[in-house]
């Protein structure tokens, strides 16, 4: 999965990628900054269940993707299957861009984990 997101990496306007298991553990982490590995698996699970109850109260079916956009960068949390994948971006990223290359590694991890 490392070769998965390094190859996203390369991505202009991406800062760095893990692939995270909704239990918030990280499976693979590929970030270009120090980080808490384990502390942003743990909010991102619980982004994750706070997503999935509120799609699931309005009735707008599965998670599939989600965008977070604060003052220095954006955030895309993304359905990878029994993972999910989260991207950190900066801040001027262009997303219509960028976005076909996270759901190429979204594919590629669902795949993958699938093996």
């Amino acid at each position: 999965m490392r070769q998965i997101l390094a190859e996203l990496n390369k991505t202009a306007g991406v800062r760095g990628s893990m692939v995270v298991n909704r239990d918030g553990i990280v499976a693979a982490s590929d970030l270009a900054i120090e980080a808490d590995e384990a502390g942003i698996g743990a909010v991102t699970s619980s982004i994750l269940a706070a997503l999935e109850g509120a799609l699931k109260r309005i009735k707008m079916g599965e998670f599939s993707q989600f965008t977070i956009t604060g003052s220095e960068g954006k955030v895309a949390v993304v359905d990878a299957g029994t993972a999910v994948l989260l991207v950190l971006l900066n801040r001027d990223a262009n997303t219509g861009m960028v976005n076909v290359g996270i759901r190429e590694a979204a594919a590629a991890v669902a795949k993958k984990s699938k093996l």
